[in-house]
């Protein structure tokens, strides 16, 4: 008796493409972002896939008047990392499909040393940079053609004393065949 295995059974690898519009009180901060990600599925059964995926996003910040004063935003880098599962209403890796995710997002935020007026008087700002790891989640919608993965999901990271959240829409290449 020989034994097959086909990718299906090992599940497959996609490279995706993604944008990130901030929502919120993100969004006074940030402009819409920009990266990659890869994810891993796995199918379970004819409908359920689990998955673990990671990334990396780009935020540029947006400048704030602040009683005359011009303060310049600071750049966002996120690096989410997140296992999640998807169901789709079809069957397997095929047609529309809904999704949750759970996992952190490490976030290190930096603004470049910049001179701006105070009262007509040149006032120099300093380089200044955080970082932190925080829980985030994230539900979503998608549909899987052939090896093409479009996805929609609203990602909300857990931070303290602000909301953080974005709408993330993604397209991915999907590697192997179903």
């Amino acid at each position: 008796m020989s034994v097959q295995y086909s990718v299906a059974q090992n599940g497959r690898i996609s490279i995706g493409a993604e944008l990130g519009l901030p929502m919120g009180d993100f969004a006074d901060a940030a402009d819409m972002g920009f990266g990659g990600s890869l994810r891993y599925e796995m199918p379970m059964g004819d409908n359920l896939g689990l998955t673990l995926t990671a990334g990396y996003l780009m935020f540029g910040g947006k400048d704030q008047d602040v009683s005359g004063v011009t303060v310049k935003g600071a750049d966002w880098s996120m690096i989410p990392v997140q296992v999640g599962a998807k169901y789709y209403f079809q069957e397997q890796q095929n047609g529309f499909y809904g999704m949750v995710e759970l996992g952190i997002h490490a976030t290190s935020v930096k603004s470049d040393s910049y001179t701006t007026t105070y009262y007509g008087q040149p006032v120099t700002v300093p380089e200044s940079s955080s970082s932190s790891t925080d829980f985030s989640y994230a539900p979503g919608v998608g549909y899987h053609l052939a090896n093409l993965d479009f996805g929609l999901k609203y990602q909300m990271i857990a931070t303290s004393g602000s909301s953080t959240s974005y709408l993330g829409i993604c397209l991915a290449y999907v590697l192997g065949e179903k």
